[in-house]
């Protein structure tokens, strides 16, 4: 009988990013299930010093999970050099973040992700207990300098490569033991921390995992490759056309998990942005469309309550104000929400 161990899932992002997680913690309180869970640990990259009040919301959001979650700001796992940027201390720290991690394997997510549908054990793995990832060509591919660049670090050919290779998109599946071996093989080969030897390289987080493994002859024997590929949308993929295309991508994979990146969300014109509010209510996410409608207007200039209600500014920093001291109050007591 295959030993079904839980998954530990891990949020890299920063203070600028918190209407998202709110999105993404309520998801994952409807449709995670709970066995799936080791940990649930929320990493802050924010580059400055910031409030921890966010945490208390964002614990809210998560209901029954919340037990599950830690949060570890960026400095208690890396030093970062001074002008290094967020793009690429994130990739360190979804990297560093297996020292601290308890469970075999452990799921990386964006911001930008969220569940629209129950998460099965069967996404993330096969019934004979392998990992699965997917990938593509990257012929054509706006990361191709950097696969290049990565591989050839292993002393891999990059055009053996070139056709297909594992995709650098969340979720991806990171095997904890080994990304603690990668780390441990860079400190040794460069004679200096992790962190410096990715970050004067310019390697990248996904490629470089994925290339230590094929470096080592393990790639394809480590994971399933056929894992659907999320629906996601980008910051250049924002009309009409394209958010109907993601919706139906959705649909037609029948993957849990969707990705909009911030950047879509301030691009997306009035027709896209009602596709993927309808989308988001008929989910479960929002209770209305308008609901939806007013947190793709900003994100962050919004309050959302633990159903999803949606409170635009200046509202919503008084409804955030006064749920704020509930919910103190109700911690204090020993109450959890």
């Amino acid at each position: 009988m295959i030993d079904h161990r839980p998954y530990t899932f891990v949020t890299v992002a920063y203070d600028g990013e918190t209407g998202l997680l709110r999105l993404q913690a309520r998801s994952m309180r409807l449709y995670c299930p709970p066995d799936l869970v080791d940990e649930i640990i929320v990493v802050d990259n924010s580059q400055r010093a910031t409030s921890n009040r966010w945490r208390t919301d964002l614990l809210y959001h998560y209901g029954k999970l919340a037990r599950l979650v830690r949060f570890i700001s960026r400095g208690e796992l890396v030093t970062i050099p001074v002008g290094a940027g967020g793009w690429w201390t994130q990739q360190v720290l979804k990297i560093k973040t297996a020292e601290v991690i308890r469970s075999e394997r452990y799921v990386l997510l964006d911001a930008k992700n969220h569940l629209i549908s129950q998460l099965a054990r069967d996404f993330l793995e096969t019934e004979a207990g392998l990992p699965r990832i997917n990938g593509h060509s990257f012929i054509e591919d706006p990361m191709r300098n950097f696969l290049e660049r990565t591989l050839s670090y292993f002393g891999l050919s990059p055009e053996l490569y070139l056709n297909w290779f594992t995709r650098t998109t969340t979720p991806f599946t990171i095997l904890a033991s080994e990304a603690r071996a990668l780390m441990q093989y860079l400190e040794d080969r460069e004679g200096k921390p992790f962190a410096l030897t990715f970050l004067e390289k310019q390697l990248t987080e996904f490629f470089l995992y994925s290339g230590f493994l094929e470096s080592k002859g393990i790639l394809k024997s480590s994971y399933d490759l056929t894992q659907p590929h999320c629906a996601q949308i980008w910051g250049e993929t924002t009309n009409e056309a394209d958010c109907a295309e993601a919706v139906r991508k959705v649909e037609k994979m029948g993957c849990p998990f969707m990705a909009v990146h911030s950047k879509a969300i301030a691009n997306m014109d009035e027709r896209g942005r009602a596709i993927v509010a309808e989308f988001w209510h008929a989910r479960g996410l929002f209770p209305s469309v308008t609901d939806a409608t007013r947190f793709l207007r900003n994100p962050n200039r919004t309050y959302q309550d633990y159903n999803g209600r949606v409170y635009p500014w200046p509202i919503g920093y008084l409804v955030f104000h006064f749920d704020q001291r509930w919910k103190t109050a109700l911690t204090r007591r020993g109450t959890h929400v």
